[in-house]
């Protein structure tokens, strides 16, 4: 076979290679139906965008290469990389005061489910409308890996000090964001370390970093009531099952099913520990609608309102 024979070939299996790998399903669709918000934070992913193809490229100019002789002709090639797989993670947005996180699962590419999670969580890219990212415009993340017993994650230098305006809790909330979001994603509890225009950081938006950052899963830091599931948007079937976790006196949280300003259902539950967060569960019934599901604490006044922290999805009852 000539030279030029062979590269024919091999740019055909190239292309042949990387021409069933598609964007993870949903994702587009969800930051179209945000791109107003996400125009109000003009963050830029410098790897992101080609992640997946580029990774296809690679594995299957491994393949290739690999099933090659010395002398060019055929010889046992290992069994390629899946870069199609999908993995469900966990990605934390702030919701209420913008000082307490909540998470949403979501179904990402496997090989790239660190960068695509931690890009969903800074840009608050969230199928909840209630929920964005605690941070700022105009800071870029450039990258993360995990490797020795830590997460290394990378930002530009202007992510080094408190943008004026910015609480201290917000801030908090914006470093625990990236760390939770990080850990989730990579299956694992490591520490984080963050890395400003290439160099070990001391501070993040003000926040102390040195040398490495713990995950914090208590309600300092998440929200004191949220629901798992149902998502946002869901529909079910009546009737349904709702689950999540709180942490409220008494271990008391109370629910209620809207239309409009038309409550439809009420009732309460128990937590499974009081005032720690720990897994509630509760069932309803209600004919076939749309609907506003809301969960909270009790409310402090004695009244029949809504507590301190609450958690509301749209769900539909067929």
């Amino acid at each position: 076979m000539r030279p030029d024979e062979h590269d024919t070939d091999l740019r055909r299996l190239l292309d042949d290679a990387v021409a069933d790998v598609e964007p993870r399903h949903g994702v587009e669709a969800i930051r179209s139906r945000t791109a107003a918000s996400r125009s109000r934070r003009p963050w830029t992913w410098a790897a992101g965008g080609a992640v997946a193809a580029t990774a296809a490229t690679i594995a299957a100019v491994s393949v290739l290469s690999s099933g090659l002789g010395p002398s060019g002709g055929a010889g046992p090639a290992p069994a390629p990389s899946d870069t199609t797989s999908l993995r469900t993670v966990s990605v934390y947005f702030v919701g209420g005061d913008g000082t307490r996180l909540f998470s949403e699962q979501r179904r990402v590419l496997a090989s790239v489910a660190l960068q695509e999670a931690l890009t969903d969580a800074v840009r608050g890219v969230a199928f909840d409308p209630d929920y964005t990212s605690a941070w700022p415009s105009g800071h870029m993340l450039r990258g993360a890996r995990m490797g020795h017993g830590v997460i290394t994650i990378r930002l530009d230098g202007s992510a080094r000090a408190r943008p004026q305006g910015m609480s201290r809790a917000v801030a908090n909330a914006a470093v625990q964001q990236l760390v939770l979001t990080a850990q989730d994603a990579t299956r694992s509890r490591v520490p984080v370390r963050f890395l400003l225009d290439g160099g070990p950081a001391r501070t993040v938006l003000g926040v102390p970093v040195a040398p490495e950052v713990a995950g914090r899963r208590d309600d300092s830091v998440l929200a004191a009531v949220s629901v798992r599931s149902p998502a946002q948007g869901a529909t079910v079937t009546s009737p349904f099952t709702v689950t999540g976790r709180a942490s409220a006196f008494e271990a008391n949280v109370q629910w209620e099913l809207t239309q409009g300003d038309t409550v439809v259902r009420r009732g309460f539950t128990t937590a499974r520990e009081c005032c720690t967060l720990s897994p509630y569960s509760f069932r309803v019934s209600a004919p076939p609608g749309v609907y506003t599901l809301t969960v909270h604490d009790e409310d402090p006044s004695g009244r029949e309102g809504v507590g301190r922290s609450v958690d509301t999805k749209s769900v539909t009852v067929r």
